[in-house]
């Protein structure tokens, strides 16, 4: 069982990270913005980190971190957080075949039938989305769950190396990256408010973040810890509720969903031996 220190953060954290990242966006533009989220992030983890290993693998994790961040930030410029957060959490449906592919791992039928009733749910809910959402908005944050589920199965890979190292790294290299791209559509606008966001995305929602979601795929299969992430979309949702933005009854069906397909993941069967007598 995946600890409830790692994952109960970690859901309430990431629910809550939209709106933030939302309203960053009004502020600084979206490279600029992730740059100095990645370069905080990297910072605060630094000087926990054991030892600083840099290798094809964290390369290549650092990469995929940055692109799927790209994309997700440039997705919520035209969708919102909750709608950003369901189409994001399509993310285990592509993670489960690129783990078995690269990583070998054994899916069990619990878990490939929960995350495909899961799905069922995020489909569910993105029609209600009816026509508040944009195509442009949904295509870039799909092509985020793309990288985001290849990040999230390369720190499967990195298991044996220290989690606070390997997010140091992969956060520092992706600040450089962003920094690089950051002349591109510049802006920024100096305020309290970004302040805010920025804090809660970069220690919060970032160098913290990425170090429970690294604790948790070090310790348990990736099927096992990412249909567990259905559960941000619903938390999201909520917040959204709060925010005054209309949640219809077909989001509610859909998460309901979703946590249906948690619940079935979690099933395991239980076979039990039978008992070896003594004949006398």
């Amino acid at each position: 069982m995946i600890k409830l220190y790692y994952i109960i953060p970690y859901v309430v954290i990431n629910s809550l990270i939209y709106t933030f990242v939302k309203e960053g966006l009004c502020y600084a533009s979206p490279m600029f913005f992730m740059a100095l989220r990645f370069l905080i992030g990297g910072a605060i983890l630094l000087p926990f980190a054991r030892k600083l290993t840099v290798n094809k693998d964290v390369i290549l994790l650092s990469v995929f971190t940055t692109l799927s961040t790209l994309f997700w930030a440039y997705g919520l410029l035209y969708v919102e957080p909750s709608e950003s957060a369901v189409l994001s959490y399509t993310m285990p449906l592509i993670a489960i075949p690129l783990s078995v592919a690269i990583l070998k791992e054994k899916t069990r039928k619990s878990e490939i039938i929960g995350i495909s009733i899961g799905f069922l749910g995020v489909i569910l809910y993105s029609l209600s989305l009816g026509i508040y959402f944009s195509l442009l908005g949904v295509t870039l944050t799909l092509i985020n769950a793309i990288f985001w589920a290849l990040f999230t199965v390369y720190f499967r890979k990195l298991k044996g190396l220290d989690a606070t190292s390997v997010n140091a790294v992969q956060l520092l290299i992706g600040s450089l990256i962003f920094f690089a791209l950051s002349p591109i559509q510049f802006h920024f606008r100096y305020s309290i408010n970004f302040l805010v966001d920025l804090f809660y995305v970069s220690v919060l929602g970032g160098g913290i973040s990425f170090y429970l979601w690294n604790s948790m795929l070090k310790t348990e299969r990736v099927s096992k810890v990412t249909v567990l992430s259905f559960s941000v979309p619903a938390v999201s949702t909520v917040v959204d509720e709060l925010r005054g933005i209309d949640v219809t009854s077909g989001m509610i069906e859909g998460i309901g969903v979703m946590f249906l397909g948690i619940l079935i993941s979690r099933m395991e069967k239980k076979i039990s031996k039978p008992k070896v007598g003594i004949l006398r």
